[in-house]
């Protein structure tokens, strides 16, 4: 099924678009990712739908989203480790949304944890993706804090549980996958772009 998708998409985009080989395989990368999140995020809503946390988790994922198109992060090594956390993640932590409640002062202090975190570690790139030019780094860490700005405002003016709740983990989880502790336990390559400029 992901190969009829990536085929066909291809073929459509190559009818109007001329490729040579290295921009063929950039399409078929960003194809399959493409069909790789589609599929998961339709798993994993099914699965809200069926333990009744759909809302929960439609706002995490949201907010993860939020911070996670800018910042990057790791990623999992296998097809299978992806599916398993991306599950844990975006199933598991909806419970905890319902259940936890956060207090105040610990949501500023992850905000500013995740601000200092963005500050020195965002954008964190991975082996298959290195972020080689210096002014798109930039731009996503400055982007990166902006985001966190604005997610201390919502936090800030916001009385919703739920909402603070789901801001607060979305955040504690793209603190823990772009730190370089996370990349050294799971013998990932932090920088890449560094040792991509070496070679």
């Amino acid at each position: 099924m992901k190969k009829k998708f990536v085929d066909s998409s291809l073929a459509f985009i190559m009818k109007y678009q001329e490729c040579d080989d290295l921009k063929i395989k950039r399409l078929k990368y960003g194809l399959e990712g493409i069909y790789n999140l589609i599929l998961k995020l339709i798993v994993v809503i099914i699965i809200a739908c069926i333990t009744n946390t759909i809302k929960e988790t439609l706002l995490l994922i949201l907010f993860y989203a939020g911070i996670r198109t800018f910042s990057y992060g790791m990623h999992a090594k296998s097809s299978l480790a992806c599916w398993i956390v991306s599950i844990a993640i975006y199933n598991g932590l909806p419970y905890l949304i319902v259940n936890t409640n956060i207090p105040n002062y610990l949501g500023y202090i992850i905000l500013g944890i995740a601000f200092i975190s963005m500050l020195l570690w965002a954008p964190a790139d991975t082996p298959k993706k290195p972020l080689i030019r210096k002014n798109q780094r930039l731009k996503c860490k400055i982007i990166s804090m902006i985001v966190i700005g604005i997610y201390t405002l919502i936090y800030f003016l916001n009385d919703i549980p739920v909402i603070n709740n789901a801001l607060i983990y979305a955040l504690l989880i793209q603190i823990i996958f772009i730190n370089p502790i996370t990349y050294k336990l799971t013998k990932t390559q932090f920088n890449n772009y560094k040792y991509y400029k070496k070679n």
